[in-house]
This record gives structure tokens, sequence and C-alpha cells, in this order.
């Protein structure tokens, strides 16, 4: 960190636990982003694989807002202008929103991805290891119906998406979603197929 400061950068880190938002700071970070566990895809837990130790949103940012002095971005679970200004009022001076742009014209999200994003579907989340070897929030789909969302036979980050590759290709090839990763935050409402900038023009439009 210290090196990449030394060009000039500015170095904001991640962080779901109190305990490495510490860290982060104490290793220069400039800021750091606090994830709850309402966030979709991967988590940025580095300190401990245990994830009983990961808070909601709010919990994190009120302890990260208290007992660090670098500043705090708020990020899972928020996903309209009302998520934004409470996140802000808590003390966050920023916030990170994710899945809320996941229908937004500029993104590359699939067809397949798409459909589950606008379905029932993606009322239905939950963190797993099957895709990828690390835990991240996804839409549950057969796999991990299946499988379970945590399994011990998954092979570490990254080799369990090669593991899975095939299966994932033979049903996407079908238009199914079966074994792809169905990325997701627990909050999928605010989601539209809008350009990013009137999404981003309508969570900033209160503030």
């Amino acid at each position: 960190m210290k090196r990449i400061k030394g060009w000039g950068a500015t170095v904001l880190a991640c962080a779901t636990t109190l305990q490495e938002a510490q860290w982060l700071e104490s290793n220069g970070a400039d800021g750091i982003v606090a994830q709850g566990i309402e966030a979709g895809g991967h988590r940025c837990i580095f300190l401990s694989k245990d994830l009983t130790t990961q808070l909601g949103t709010v919990e994190l940012l009120t302890q990260l807002v208290q007992k660090v002095k670098v500043p705090v971005i708020a990020t899972g679970g928020i996903a309209d202008a009302g998520g934004v200004a409470a996140a802000l009022s808590l003390g966050a001076i920023a916030v990170q929103l994710g899945t809320a742009y996941l229908l937004c014209s500029e993104t590359r999200t699939s067809q397949i991805h798409r459909t589950a994003l606008k379905s029932e579907d993606a009322q239905h989340t939950v963190i797993t290891n099957l895709f990828s070897g690390g835990p991240a929030r996804g839409i549950v789909n057969r796999a991990i119906k299946e499988i379970g969302p945590m399994n011990s036979d998954a092979p570490e980050f990254p080799l369990a998406s090669p593991a899975i590759t095939a299966l994932r290709k033979n049903a996407e090839g079908r238009g199914l979603g079966d074994f792809s990763p169905l990325w997701c935050g627990q909050n999928a409402t605010g989601c539209k197929e809008i350009s990013a900038a009137d999404l981003t023009r309508e969570l900033a439009a209160d503030l």
C-alpha cells in the first residue's frame, strides 16, 4: 500500500468487520468501504474465513464511523435514494451501489442474469462458494439448492470457476442459469433498465 500511495494514488479498501477496517487504517488506507452482509457478489473478508463475523451494513457502518478516523463509504443492501440518505445520515461520506446498476443499459450482464434479476427469484439470495471458491452472494439456483450454498468440496478460489464451467456452458446454451453465478445483493428492488447516468441522478435527487 505504501508503494501505491507513493505514486500519488488514493487508496480505498474494503472491510467487512471492524477488525479489518482497523487493519486497513493502520496500514495506510485513505478510506474504507464498509461492506455489509447484504452486498451482492464476492465478500471482501480477508482476516478470517469465518462468515459468522459478518455484520449488516447499518451495524458495520455505525461501528466503523465510531472507531476509525478515515472516511467510510457504505455498501450493501442500498437500492434507492432513501437508502443513500440513510447511510449518509449514519456518517458515511459516500455510498457504493452494485446490484442496482446490473440492469442498466451500459452493463454487460448476460440475458440469463437479467432475467433472474427481474424475476421473483432475486428475492432469495445466499452466500455461496460454489461458483468461484470464494464466498459471494447470488440468487439461489439449481446448483445451490442441490449441492448447498457452502460446500467444503468446492475447490479454493479461483479454481471452482473452471470446475463448473462445463455444466454452466451446457445449461446456458439452453437458456438456463442453473449452474451460473447470478450475483445479486439482498435488495434488488432498485434495479432499473435505464442508463447508469439516469439511475445515478435518481439516487442523488433528494440529496
